[in-house]
């Protein structure tokens, strides 16, 4: 028999001798893997519980080189103004089919004003602090506000359940006993998501550190074209006459950079706006002395004993909850990426416990809608905007939301005049994101978006034609049963699959096609054993939460699924090793990473020494 060594090193062979030494490199890295991640534990614990009051109290102390009030405040109020307040329009006037006015206005909207004062202040805090320890001028306090995604799942998979099962329950009598019961078991289900978002703040800084950047800001990208850019556009479309003329100043002037002189660009157009609104008599006096009843004193409200009783009927609607929560602290990670990305380095664990006692301050006073720093900070820095603005906004809306002034001010401004600012933050998140992005990476983050259009799609307009349905039909007749599952042109339950925990899929979805570009099968492989057991847990791919094992499930088909991608990765990983195909990409994936800059210019110092050879 002829010894193994007797074969000749070749491109796809190795001696014992190599195999031996490849084994012990790999075993090497192994150890140097875990003694990485546990000194990072070790650290993070560390930093936890180090008591630091000095750097804690220096928010507070003068600091004459961050200025208080600067000129790009104003557009940054106008732009985190309105876009709560679309938000918080859309939220009412889907709710007010089933809700009362006086829980609406008199509960859930005083309850967002005192989460919201709570938000905006802490941000600002964490924004002084980091002025102070750097001693810089330019620090843009993080915008915060209503998780829009997560509230129109609570409105759809939530309230409306309950109340028109409550409803069906007592044969359509009893209608306020049922809306206090809708509106009981949402704020105990957005207490629960306050509470799982301060537990998954441990964890915040690991994940962020070891996601690849362009991964983590895809969901980000995906819900700012989405939500921002074409759910905002289509308002636009509906009034062009009234919008098109602030869209073009909007982009001019922040795109373009053409100069407004002192009036800030968004102030101009909300100006132009709603002069054009009310001559095309999109605006109207009597829609304004309408809003005008609603004016009157609301005081705060604390129903934390009616909430915390009906505790015991939440467990139906786990399978929104969860994900909720799940998907509003990968959210904050996101951001604060973005944030770090655009200069401003705030401390992750920080802010999930800020948007966390955000969402239970609005739970124990009256409202559902779960509270989270909002996605756009480079834009607002590119504004000009420091501290003032947070500060504003959460005054401006404190008066408004305890004096009902919310409805008054929509029906005076021309609110498509000024969702051109928001379709800006949400264009201006994608390009930050492919400005970092490789080339090779592109087909990743493109594919990355399409659960959060999927999720827009199911959640924006089946659920509003739903909606629609129930108000021509007998109450609480089943849409999904007499329409969806008629819908013949395309696949309605790949659309619905795809929807489920779609900021989690952005992530997975685009995590593994960037490590299979880069041939790094070891690592796809990590992120698509994830995907399976996230999949069969339902917290992807689904709307239910569960172990889904059953015939009907969809869970466990995707789990096998992803696991015959693993099985493919590690014959691949082998291929590799026995140089049967290609070895992995050597440049970084992160355009802006220092790594990345270092690896361009040995690159280029390579490409000067071999023209200086062929010379």
């Amino acid at each position: 028999m002829t010894s193994s060594t007797s074969i000749p090193p070749t491109e796809n062979h190795l001696t014992i001798e190599e195999c031996s030494t490849e084994a012990t490199m790999k075993t090497n890295t192994i150890g140097r893997f875990f003694r990485r991640y546990w000194d990072i534990a070790v650290t993070e614990l560390h930093t936890f519980f180090t008591f630091n009051p000095k750097e804690w109290l220096s928010a507070f102390r003068r600091n004459s080189k961050y200025p208080i009030l600067v000129r790009g405040d104003i557009d940054g109020l106008v732009a985190l103004f309105i876009d709560n307040m679309a938000t918080l329009l859309s939220i009412i006037i889907t709710l007010q089919s089933v809700l009362s006015s006086d829980i609406i206005y008199g509960k859930i909207v005083t309850g967002f004003g005192l989460a919201l004062l709570w938000g905006n202040l802490y941000y600002v805090y964490m924004a002084r602090k980091l002025a102070y320890k750097e001693q810089r001028d330019d620090v843009c306090t993080m915008p915060y506000g209503i998780n829009t995604p997560g509230a129109f799942a609570f409105i759809f998979g939530i309230i409306f359940p309950v109340y028109y099962n409550c409803m069906s329950e007592n044969n359509g009598e009893d209608q306020q006993m049922c809306q206090e019961r809708a509106w009981y078991i949402a704020l105990g289900s957005n207490f629960i998501t306050g509470v799982v978002i301060l537990a998954l703040s441990f964890f915040g800084e690991f994940i962020r550190r070891n996601t690849p950047g362009v991964a983590l800001l895809s969901s980000l990208s995906a819900i700012g074209f989405t939500y921002l850019g074409l759910n905002l556009y289509l308002s636009i479309t509906a009034l062009p006459i009234v919008s098109f003329l602030p869209f073009s100043i909007i982009i001019l002037g922040y795109y373009g950079k053409v100069k407004t002189g002192p009036i800030p660009v968004a102030a101009i157009a909300l100006i132009i706006g709603t002069a054009l609104g009310w001559a095309t008599s999109a605006n109207t006096a009597q829609d304004v002395r309408d809003a005008i009843k609603l004016v009157k004193p609301y005081p705060a409200v604390f129903p934390a004993r009616g909430m915390f009783q009906s505790m015991n009927k939440i467990g139906p609607y786990l399978s929104t909850t969860i994900p909720t929560a799940v998907s509003v602290a990968i959210g904050t990670i996101q951001c604060v990426e973005s944030a770090k990305r655009a200069g401003d380095f705030y401390p992750t664990r920080e802010a999930m416990f800020a948007d966390g006692v955000g969402t239970i301050i609005a739970s124990l006073f009256g409202s559902f809608l779960g509270m989270t720093v909002y996605i756009g900070h480079p834009a607002f820095k590119r504004m000009g905007a420091r501290q003032a603005y947070s500060v504003i906004n959460c005054l401006a809306y404190l008066l408004l939301c305890f004096f009902g002034i919310i409805p008054l001010v929509l029906k005076i401004i021309a609110v498509t005049s000024v969702n051109p600012v928001i379709i800006f933050i949400g264009t201006f998140i994608c390009a930050e994101t492919l400005a970092i992005t490789p080339p090779r990476h592109y087909p990743a983050f493109l594919l990355g978006l399409m659960p959060v259009i999927a999720d827009w799609a199911q959640s924006t307009i089946i659920s509003s034609v739903s909606a629609a349905y129930s108000n021509f039909t007998i109450t609480n007749v089943d849409f999904t049963l007499n329409v969806t599952s008629q819908i013949t042109g395309f696949p309605y339950s790949g659309l619905s699959n795809l929807a489920g925990g779609s900021l989690l899929q952005c992530i997975l979805l685009t995590a593994i096609l960037i490590y299979m570009i880069d041939r790094k099968f070891i690592r796809a492989a990590v992120w698509a054993f994830f995907a399976v057991v996230l999949s069969f847990f339902g917290l992807i791919h689904s709307s239910n939460v569960g172990v889904l094992y059953e015939k009907n499930d969809e869970g466990w088909r995707f789990s096998v699924g992803y696991a015959t991608m693993i099985g493919l990765f590690m014959l691949l990983e082998i291929a590799q090793r026995w140089h049967l195909i290609l070895g992995p990409e050597v440049e970084p994936d992160d355009l802006s990473s220092e790594e990345w800059a270092e690896w361009n210019r040995q690159k280029q110092l390579y490409e000067i020494n071999e023209s200086n050879q062929d010379t």
